[in-house]
């Protein structure tokens, strides 16, 4: 629970860095919904930071548990959420492509009656 007012005051009485290597996050489709946000909707000065927050600057990973730790930190000290956070780069052509390509499909796929495969298919 962080401020600018309780932050003087605050103790730390537990803390933990845990490695786990090669070890990534498994979220299944429709899960974001249901990631918190940068804030708390209970307490006023609880905040979270982590690739398991929704946000909505469009990093992934490592990346995005440093942005949103940025943003709360931001948050904490009374700063604009996105203070010295560097937007992400737009796709490069081919990534851009790509992507468009997979969604047409899936677009033509389900016009069919068929519903296209997921990453999730291809792995079990």
């Amino acid at each position: 629970i962080l401020g600018p007012s309780s932050s003087n005051e605050s103790e730390v009485l537990d803390a933990a860095i845990v490695r786990l290597p090669a070890a990534v996050n498994w979220y299944f489709p429709g899960s974001y919904r249901d990631l918190p946000n940068l804030t708390s909707t209970t307490y006023d000065n609880v905040y979270f930071a982590g690739d398991l927050v929704r946000t909505d600057h469009g990093s992934w990973s490592q990346e995005k548990a440093f942005v949103t730790g940025m943003q709360a930190a931001n948050l904490v000290v009374g700063k604009s959420v996105n203070d010295n956070v560097l937007p992400v780069a737009s796709d490069e052509p081919h990534v851009a492509f790509g992507r468009r390509s997979v969604s047409t499909l899936k677009k033509l796929l389900r016009q069919t009656g068929l519903e296209p495969p997921s990453l999730v298919d291809f792995l079990f």
